[in-house]
């Protein structure tokens, strides 16, 4: 059944901020918890428009002339949206209906001293990518056909305030810069959140992606969004979790991708033990049979690990609410 849109918010000059998050930003709008809302968001930066074979969105063309960048390199986000009755310390509920391609080009960019070779590449290289948005099909420019999977990188609550103002690409606890190609429609993500309100933000569409994002950049394009926000004051977390129709994810992101496979590993145990009933020892032997540990990506400062575990293991249960009627 198709959900009835509560709000739509376009990508423009009056409704993004380009490369930072923090937790004193005025939130554009206020939404109430369970509404449904479409999100529209652009990506790329001047360097990549001025080559760029194809036509950018009028929308990218205004933020470039009218907002400032704020911190290099960084993501131009919608938002923030503010959800009425969200409170610090409660959990952020999205759910991912749907998502739609709304530009016919994509690009990815191979830059010096970046990505998972960041010394074996020492000239920039612009692929710029043509999308078949019914067929959500790509052409890339050497005759390879790419079945295209769009998903939102970056999905974000407002940090605390104390952390000030921070750059968009490192992930951290309040989400961001995920980069987690699980996140599709069908697919919810839970996110702590450090302020009143939750001011959530949203942005840089991918349009395909592999595990790790090893060239620094997925197909960058735009996409528009169909999410439903629902506040959870019965839910408490420290790092974000997400779950699909088969699994539940945690995530974490350090670093160090040793300390981040650490952190996801004791959420899913704390997971399991809340939700299932194990005890520490046997939810993490249970993780060494069926856990499947993925690197979500290495190209943004904190490096990124999800946890993968079949809800069978979870007795089927899932973690959602609905949202309020």
């Amino acid at each position: 059944m198709t959900k009835h849109i509560s709000a739509l918010f376009e990508a423009g000059p009056e409704t993004v901020h380009w490369g930072y998050f923090d937790g004193r930003l005025p939130a554009i709008a206020t939404i109430e918890s369970g509404d449904t809302i479409r999100v529209t968001t652009v990506s790329g930066n001047p360097d990549i428009v001025a080559e760029t074979p194809f036509q950018p969105a009028p929308a990218l063309l205004a933020i470039h002339e009218h907002v400032r960048k704020r911190t290099i390199p960084g993501h131009i986000c919608t938002g923030p949206i503010a959800v009425r009755g969200a409170k610090a310390g409660e959990v952020l509920q999205i759910d991912i209906e749907d998502l739609e391609l709304t530009s016919n080009w994509g690009y990815a960019a191979v830059r010096p001293l970046t990505g998972g070779l960041p010394d074996d590449f020492d000239e920039r290289r612009v692929t710029y990518v043509s999308i078949d948005q019914e067929r959500a099909m790509g052409q890339l420019p050497w005759g390879m056909d790419l079945p295209l999977r769009p998903f939102l990188g970056v999905l974000a609550v407002a940090p605390p305030p104390a952390w000030g103002e921070i750059p968009t690409r490192p992930p951290r606890q309040n989400g961001g810069n995920l980069d987690n190609k699980e996140l599709v429609p069908g697919s919810t993500l839970y996110l702590p959140i450090f302020v009143d309100g939750a001011q959530f933000s949203v942005g840089d569409g991918h349009a395909a992606q592999g595990d790790g994002e090893i060239c620094n950049q997925a197909v960058e394009t735009d996409l528009a969004g169909v999410l439903t926000l629902t506040v959870r004051p019965d839910m408490h977390l420290t790092w974000p979790v997400a779950e699909t129709p088969t699994h539940i994810i945690t995530m974490a992101f350090d670093p160090d991708l040793d300390d981040a496979v650490e952190i996801a590993i004791r959420q899913m145990i704390g997971l399991l033990g809340e939700h299932v009933g194990l005890d520490r020892y046997q939810a993490y032997t249970l993780l060494s049979f069926v856990g499947d540990l993925r690197v979500t990506q290495i190209v943004n400062g904190n490096k990124g690990i999800h946890l993968m575990v079949d809800k069978r293991y979870f007795n089927g249960k899932s973690l959602k609410r609905s949202s309020p009627t």
